[in-house]
């Protein structure tokens, strides 16, 4: 049997690799949610914006193409390992 790391929560390798991408993910979304929870607030609380209409908020035709193509290239990158060699 084959030595395993210091902290392995299932037998298969490539499973325990993958909840660990997803626990640093999950991470990462908690901090980003908190980030952008503070900055709404902060604008908020200086009168910049109404919290409101961060939810009703309709960019510019241009600012959501250029959404639409950041969406697009994002997908495509994280999708590029999926696919591996074969794509």
């Amino acid at each position: 049997m084959r030595e395993r790391k210091e902290q392995t929560f299932f037998e298969d390798e490539a499973l325990d690799s993958a909840v660990g991408m997803i626990m640093t993910l999950a991470a990462e979304l908690y901090i980003t949610r908190d980030r952008c929870t503070k900055l709404e607030r902060i604008l908020a609380d200086k009168g910049i914006i109404d919290p409101a209409e961060i939810e009703t908020y309709e960019p510019a035709a241009d600012t959501r193409r250029a959404d639409a193509l950041d969406r697009d290239a994002f997908a495509a990158a994280l999708l590029r390992n999926i696919r591996g060699k074969t794509a």
